[in-house]
């Protein structure tokens, strides 16, 4: 993970047992004193959501590896924490082609939709058009038009950087929703509108963009094809209830995603059920993410997140996490060619997929020059790209196949049983062949298929017996930590190797010298053999990156 010479944040998730008082909490920054670490709770509003503790530390990632601190800070609190890691920034790969620069635009192309060349002449279509939606590609259109007039209230939890208040595109009801969410320290916790901030590493607008795809209002527009009158957004009948993580979907932190799926789960534990949840964002494995994604799942949340990004296979070309969980939908993307979206340039963005074996869960969508509402613009540009655009669709297909089974969804005894029948319809339905020369690998670019919302309505929903739950998602385990602890062991010695093998997981997924060790992680880990096992704990503990604790447990496994 990179270094950005920022303090060190921790997350402290707290035994179950232990309540959420402010003395308790209070308890916690006096027992890091104790141990010689000053350190002070990032937010009023994370000290108190659930049992994920942020803790803003006064050492700097450039000063210690944050590991370490989270190792160090362990000793510490002893029984007060079940396991601790860093909150890291983690970094999705987006990049849009901006063609007409915002000053450059003349006030006739406001609200619009019609400018010159708005899409990437790299990817077809080469046309300024709305094409996603049709028969020929999505069918969502033909999905939603079906289920219209069915009178039954679908939630869905937007999970990205916030909405425009200004653009023609977001619903009103989006920005008037009192459950609306902001998860960035020192923001107005209640208010999720992305502020537009521009500045380094910053790409603002980016939820407005997915937010139109998911459940964009009426619009009319000139295009290529004629007038679109109609709407933008797959699902514009859902309730969205938007979630603001980040001020760029280029940066965000570890914590932001867990704490607003904590929440939405929340909300449907209470009462108000949140359906669908839609996350155009990712990064590298965390536990703390596998367990709010377990408690959504457990909750009957259907989520959706996008498989990711790279150019010329960097940072990876594998589905990044969460998507890579297996109760999650991990959305690939699927060009207007029905091609996987990949190229062999450089310079060019494309979508992450497989390997095979984590495909299993995967679906694709359409992108790029799919739609896209510019905050740069005020518009509806033709260039939205990369898996960002393909998660909403997906998204939108779960929300509509929802709203035409509400009963048969509702009736079933277990929630978790709601999302097993949504993918079941999802999966089956998907197109299985393109008859070109991606066929022999269609798995592995596109997981179950290409996505066919009208043809998975046509899927009834299974009986309860028939459908089987998906195992409890966590961070993959490596064998080399199975060697020491050969007694019995306490809490904490799990609570270490769990942050052990967090590290690696995270070394592994940053570093593709690491990956290549152990086979690109094409195979399961325990087909893998000893002599390369071997060559990658010596890598780790030859790698600047690794904490010096993790370094230590190697050196002594080579002992032994």
């Amino acid at each position: 993970m990179k270094k950005y010479n920022q303090p060190i944040e921790l997350i402290v998730k707290r035994p179950t047992a232990i309540l959420q008082s402010k003395s308790a909490q209070k308890d916690l920054t006096k027992k890091l004193k104790e141990g010689g670490i000053e350190a002070e709770f990032a937010s009023e509003n994370l000290a108190s959501q659930n049992s994920n503790i942020v803790l803003k530390t006064n050492a700097k990632d450039t000063e210690i590896n944050p590991w370490d601190m989270a190792h160090i800070s362990l000793n510490s609190l002893e029984k007060d924490a079940s396991y601790i890691e860093p909150n890291f920034t983690h970094e999705f790969v987006v990049e849009r082609k901006i063609n007409v620069p915002a000053e450059k635009l003349s006030s006739k192309s406001f609200g619009s939709g019609k400018l010159n060349n708005n899409y990437d002449p790299d990817w077809y279509p080469h046309q300024n058009i709305i094409w996603h939606l049709d028969d020929n590609f999505s069918q969502l259109k033909s999905a939603r038009d079906s289920v219209s007039n069915i009178d039954f209230n679908i939630r869905v939890g937007h999970i990205d950087t916030g909405y425009s208040k200004t653009h023609f595109a977001i619903p009103e009801s989006v920005r008037k929703n009192p459950l609306q969410r902001n998860f960035i320290d020192g923001e107005n916790p209640s208010d999720a509108h992305d502020p537009f901030t521009k500045g380094f590493m910053k790409q603002p607008g980016h939820g407005t963009g997915t937010l139109g795809i998911l459940a964009g209002t009426k619009i009319n527009i000139s295009t290529d094809n004629g007038i679109f009158n109609d709407y933008l957004g797959a699902a514009y009948f859902a309730e969205v209830i938007s979630c603001r993580i980040a001020e760029s979907v280029v940066l965000f932190k570890t914590h932001a995603f867990a704490d607003a799926l904590d929440y939405l789960t929340q909300l449907s534990l209470s009462g108000t059920q949140v359906h669908v949840v839609s996350m155009s964002m990712g990064g590298a494995p965390s536990r703390i993410w596998a367990d709010a994604v377990n408690a959504a799942y457990e909750a009957g949340i259907t989520l959706v997140t996008a498989a990711g990004n790279n150019f010329a296979g960097l940072p990876t070309r594998h589905v990044v996490y969460p998507a890579r969980f297996g109760r999650v939908i991990a959305a690939c993307g699927v060009t207007f060619e029905n091609k996987p979206y990949l190229t062999n340039k450089i310079d060019e963005m494309q979508g992450c997929f497989g390997p095979k074996r984590h495909m299993s869960k995967a679906l694709s969508a359409f992108t790029p020059n799919s739609p896209w509402a510019s905050v740069e613009s005020g518009s509806i540009e033709f260039s939205g790209a990369g898996t960002s655009s393909a998660t909403p669709q997906i998204a939108a297909a779960a929300a509509i196949y929802y709203r035409k089974y509400h009963q048969e969804l509702n009736q079933l005894p277990q929630k978790w049983q709601r999302v097993e029948a949504i993918r079941n319809a999802l999966y089956k339905s998907a197109l299985k062949k393109v008859n070109n020369e991606y066929d022999a690998d269609f798995t592995e670019y596109f997981g179950n298929g290409i996505i066919k919302a009208n043809d998975a309505l046509k899927i009834p929903v299974p009986s309860a017996s028939s459908l089987r739950k998906t195992n409890e998602d966590e961070v993959p385990w490596f064998p080399i930590l199975n060697t020491i602890f050969k007694a019995k062991p306490n809490s904490q010695q799990n609570a270490r190797l769990d942050m052990f093998n967090t590290e690696l997981s995270q070394l592994v997924y940053s570093s593709p010298e690491l990956s290549s060790l152990i086979d690109d992680d094409t195979r399961d880990y325990d087909k893998i053999s000893q002599k390369k096992w071997k060559l990658f704990r010596d890598a780790v503990i030859g790698n600047p990156s690794t904490s010096v604790t993790l370094k230590k447990y190697l050196e002594e496994t080579s002992n032994i």
